[in-house]
């Protein structure tokens, strides 16, 4: 929104009801479950292809009623990579009808959203790239 002003907050849900975000790049200290405790742990031991519980998260805009749902999910193997969290993507999604602000996605939703991820992550890129795993990235092993 280009203003916090959340009078026209409904049409700009709408628009983003089927939108994710993915980042690379995030800070796992900032993933705490319901007693305040870092869930880095959980995230680092992640298994391929697994993914941990949707979590709800709320944003910091005072007087906003804007909820999340944020949940991780490994897409590479670790032994591939440089560190306990590369390969593991942040997933978020907009909580859009008052049924979602309650009780948060449904788990098949947060299945199929992780699977369609999972399908498409091995995106081409041209060049040398450190974003994205391509040819150029990888070391050739006898």
């Amino acid at each position: 929104m280009k203003t916090s002003d959340f009078k026209e907050l409904s049409k700009f849900k709408n628009h983003y009801k089927s939108v994710v975000g993915i980042s690379k790049m995030f800070n796992p200290e900032l993933c705490r479950d319901k007693d305040g405790k870092s869930n880095a742990d959980k995230i680092a031991e992640l298994e391929l292809f697994h993914r941990t519980p949707a979590y709800k998260y709320q944003t910091e805009i005072v007087g906003s009623d804007v909820f999340f749902a944020i949940w991780y999910v490994r897409i590479r193997e670790k032994q591939h990579s440089a560190s306990p969290f590369a390969g593991i993507l942040k997933i978020e999604k907009i909580l859009i009808t008052d049924e979602e602000i309650e009780n948060g996605l449904d788990s098949q939703e947060v299945d199929l959203i992780t699977a369609n991820i999972i399908n498409e992550r091995n995106p081409v890129c041209y060049g040398k790239d450190d974003r994205w795993a391509n040819k150029n990235n990888y070391k050739e092993v006898a």
